[in-house]
This record gives C-alpha cells, sequence and structure tokens, in this order.
C-alpha cells in the first residue's frame, strides 16, 4: 500500500489575463486536471490529476497508464490553473517533455544518448500568444526539481539535499538573480544580469530558458523587449552549449504585471512549504570555472560539481555550477564579487567550500601566461577568505587540450609551468589542490586525442568525470573541510 505524506493546495495570487500558472502541486481555487498525458507506445491520451492527500501530480496513475514497463509517458497538454486557459501544449509526440516515476515534476529541456552536441532532442511546451514574457514589469515564480543540472543554461546546480525535492529559483521582475553572463560568446560582467523566460526576438533563434546580460547584441535591450507566447523547455540560441539541458519543472507562474512585496513574500512562503524546499543549509559548496565546470559534454547529472558533491560525506550540502563557458581567470577576478562573493553564506553551520578550476582559457589565448594567470589565481583565493572564517578554496590543476599542442610545445610547457606554481603556492596561500593533471590517464598530452576522455580535444566526457576527475575534486574538497 502506498504510503503518502499530506500535502496541500499551493495559495499563489491570481494573474491577469496575460498571466498563467503550470504547476504539479494542486492549486487553490483551481479544480482542473494537472495534464493530459500521452503513452508513446499507441499514441492513447488521459488526463491526470492531483493525490489526494498529497496534492501532488498522480505519477502512480501515469506509470500505471503504461503498456509496458518499457512504455514512455509523454506530456501532451500542462494545464494553466490560474483560470485564464493559457494551457502550455506540444502536438509532437517526439518533442513531448516526459514524465519519470518518482518524480513530482514535469521533465523538458534537451536531453541526449551520447556526447555528441548533435543528438539533442529538445522537449518543450508552446506558450500561447496570449501570455507575456515581457523582460520588465513582470513578475515569474519557478520552482525546479533539484536532482538536475540545469547545466548549460543557468549557473547553479540545485541542492543536493535528501530533505527536499525542490527549489524555489528565484523571482521578482525580470527574475535578477546575481552576475552572470549572458551566452557563451558575452563574457563581459555587467550590473545587472537576469535569467528570463521569453520568446526571443529577431537575431536569435530559438526560446525558453535563457539567461542575457541584455548585453547580447541578438536581443532587444532589458527596457524595451515586450515579447509574447514563446517555448517552455527549450532553447535552440544560436550555440550548441545550449543543446545539453534537462529542465525538471515544478512551478512556473507568469504574472503580467509586478506583485507587490507581500504577494512575493507569501508565494515564496507557500512554494516553500507545497514542495519542501530547505530554507537553510550547512555546508555550501561553490564550483567556479569554464566550460570544463560547466560540463558541456555531459548528460544531466554528470557535470563534476554534481558528481563530486555526491562522493562528499559532509550533511545538507548547498551545490553550485559556476562554470561558465570560455571564461578566463582574469574575468573570474573581475566578475567575482558580484558572483560566486554573493554565494558565500554566513550563516551556515559548516564550511563555504570555493573550487576553481580555471586557466585553460588563458593559456589558449596567449604564451608566456602562466605567472598572471598564477597572479589572478591568488587574488581571487584571497578575496574569498576575507569573506569569512568558514571559506575554504580548492584550486585545480590545468589539464591539456589538443590546443596547445604536442608535450612541449610553447603552451603545454605554460601549462605545467602554472600548475607547478599552483602546487607550490597551495600551503602559503592558504588553498587545497585538486592535481587533476597529475592523473595518471587524463593528466598525459596523448590522453586528449582518446575521445572516450575528451570527446573534442578539450572537455571532459561523463565517464571521464566519474572515473577521474571527481574523485579528485571530492578528495579535495573533503580535505579542505577538514581543515
Amino acid at each position: 500500500m502506498q504510503t503518502e505524506a499530506p500535502g496541500a493546495d499551493l495559495v499563489l495570487a491570481t494573474p491577469g489575463a496575460g498571466g498563467a500558472i503550470y504547476s504539479t502541486n494542486a492549486i487553490s481555487g483551481s479544480a482542473l486536471a494537472c495534464c493530459r498525458i500521452v503513452r508513446a507506445s499507441d499514441s492513447a491520451e488521459m488526463d491526470i490529476g492531483y493525490r489526494t492527500i498529497s496534492r501532488k501530480i498522480d505519477i502512480a496513475s501515469a506509470m500505471a497508464f503504461k503498456a509496458s514497463p518499457s512504455d514512455t509517458i509523454l506530456v501532451k497538454t500542462w494545464y494553466d490553473q490560474s483560470g485564464n486557459g493559457n494551457h502550455a501544449t506540444q502536438t509532437t509526440q517526439a518533442n513531448m517533455p516526459r514524465l519519470l516515476s518518482g518524480r513530482n515534476a514535469i521533465i523538458a529541456g534537451t536531453r541526449r544518448a551520447d556526447n555528441t552536441l548533435a543528438n539533442a532532442i529538445p522537449r518543450y511546451f508552446n506558450i500561447p500568444a496570449g501570455v507575456a514574457f515581457n523582460r520588465l514589469g513582470n513578475t515569474k515564480l519557478m520552482v525546479f526539481a533539484s536532482s538536475v543540472s540545469l547545466q548549460g543554461m543557468t549557473p547553479y546546480e540545485f541542492p543536493n539535499n535528501a530533505q527536499s525535492d525542490a527549489l524555489l529559483l528565484s523571482q521578482s521582475n525580470a527574475m535578477s538573480i546575481r552576475w552572470y553572463p549572458g551566452a557563451v560568446n558575452d563574457k563581459t560582467p555587467a550590473t545587472k544580469d537576469v535569467l528570463e523566460f521569453y520568446g526571443m526576438g529577431t537575431g536569435a533563434t530559438g526560446s525558453g530558458i535563457y539567461r542575457t546580460t541584455g548585453s547580447k547584441s541578438t536581443i532587444t535591450a532589458p527596457t524595451t523587449l515586450s515579447i509574447t507566447g514563446g517555448y517552455l523547455g527549450f532553447s535552440s540560441v544560436a550555440s550548441a552549449w545550449n543543446k545539453a539541458a534537462r529542465q525538471d519543472y515544478c512551478l512556473f507562474a507568469i504574472y503580467p504585471s509586478q506583485l507587490t512585496d507581500t504577494q512575493i513574500t507569501d508565494a515564496r512562503a507557500a512554494a516553500i512549504a507545497a514542495f519542501g524546499i530547505p530554507t537553510s543549509f550547512d555546508n555550501n559548496l561553490v564550483f567556479v570555472g569554464d566550460s570544463i565546470t560547466e560540463g558541456v559534454y555531459t548528460d544531466d547529472n554528470k557535470t563534476l560539481p554534481r558528481l563530486a558533491s555526491a562522493s562528499v560525506s559532509a550533511s545538507n550540502k548547498q551545490i553550485w555550477n559556476l562554470g561558465i563557458a570560455g571564461q578566463t581567470m582574469a574575468q573570474i577576478v573581475t566578475g567575482r564579487a558580484a558572483h560566486e562573493a554573493t554565494l558565500y553564506s554566513g550563516s551556515i553551520t559548516g564550511k563555504n567550500v570555493f573550487h576553481l578550476w580555471a586557466g585553460t582559457n588563458d593559456i589558449i589565448a596567449g604564451t608566456g601566461v602562466a605567472s598572471a594567470v598564477m597572479a589572478n589565481i591568488q587574488t581571487w583565493v584571497a578575496a574569498q577568505k576575507a569573506l569569512g572564517s568558514s571559506v575554504r578554496c580548492v584550486v585545480g590543476t590545468c589539464l591539456p587540450r589538443t590546443g596547445f599542442g604536442a608535450a612541449g610545445s610553447a603552451k603545454d610547457l605554460d601549462r605545467q609551468d602554472l600548475n607547478t606554481q599552483i602546487r607550490n603556492n597551495a600551503s602559503v596561500n592558504g588553498y587545497t589542490v585538486a592535481d587533476f593533471a597529475a592523473d595518471p590517464v587524463l593528466g598525459l598530452v596523448a590522453s586528449t586525442a582518446d575521445t572516450a576522455l575528451y570527446p573534442d580535444g578539450t572537455h571532459l566526457s561523463a565517464s571521464a568525470y566519474e572515473q577521474y576527475a571527481a574523485p579528485i575534486a571530492a578528495a579535495a574538497i573533503t580535505a579542505a573541510l577538514a581543515t
């Protein structure tokens, strides 16, 4: 007999005509079903609602609808619980989001079965044209399931916490959250960056979850962009980096006008209660770096932050993936105060561990840069440690890549010089070394030609993270936590 934890209907303010509420928790005042599902084996359809006791999406009934254990349950319509009738839909079966056993979430985004960027299959909803995705003057409330990285789309690895299945990501007009650049070819720090859900305008090739500083040349300025309709769960912007993301949606609500502070506070409290979102953590693990930290060639849960943190025994962890494709150590230092510094928590009972892995993009861009990179690492470590006594820093050594040339080439010698400096300065600068370059497999220049480890000669595969990089990072983080 199934045992359910009792839940309650989520109480949210009712949006105006241009708004919508999509939720995997029942919404107070709505009698609609949660979604309409499709059985992949024969295209049969039915509506599913919410469980009587838990008030969560009725995943059990959806799984019972399968014709066989190998069948797939897809979502054709996610019903708008606001009463506005702005249902999120997908009529093409190959692009329908999915439901998974045991997950109180709707699984959208792209997913691939191998390490090639070309084989991602987009699964997303179309949002009606009447729904306003305006950049300013509105409010969006979002909750994602916590056990999946939105890699390639956002800088966050969600809390790896057994007490929680979801995280309230953010709220406010224009979705303002900490500094993060907008695209792989736009890395200049800006004073205000936003995470947006919107249909993109002229000059871009897709829509969905997308990050922007407002300075990307192909996107209309934040003060003027006003677009209705769009996609939820898929972005095909002009960059292959965005094709690996999966999003496990629990709540997505759009309000065409800005909610009051009281309404936002009430909504946060209601979502925290309904979805079991933790409000505090004992340990804070922040992974800072470039695309190798971000994990652009890995599947959903195979990024370095996800794998390494899972092997760290520290309790009640909050994990952040601040890997940014193409980022240099100089850019990390420039953006530190408005970026990873904002992720320091002074209220935790454990440690704030900042894992830095960078330098490869500095070396590929120039020669003889090892000392300058090391100076920036020292500046960054000192600034992070100044945040508080709970801060511990880990610095990773630089792996080879085909772009550096053969062993003994000028750039490879630069890499070796940097790694020697990282090792030699650890004691005096007070950080722990994650010595990836010393690994007898990953650290070999010849290994960059092995596509099972380095799919493109630069980035790591999922198996390379699992077998080599993640254990090294986890050991260094564990050592840092013990100091």
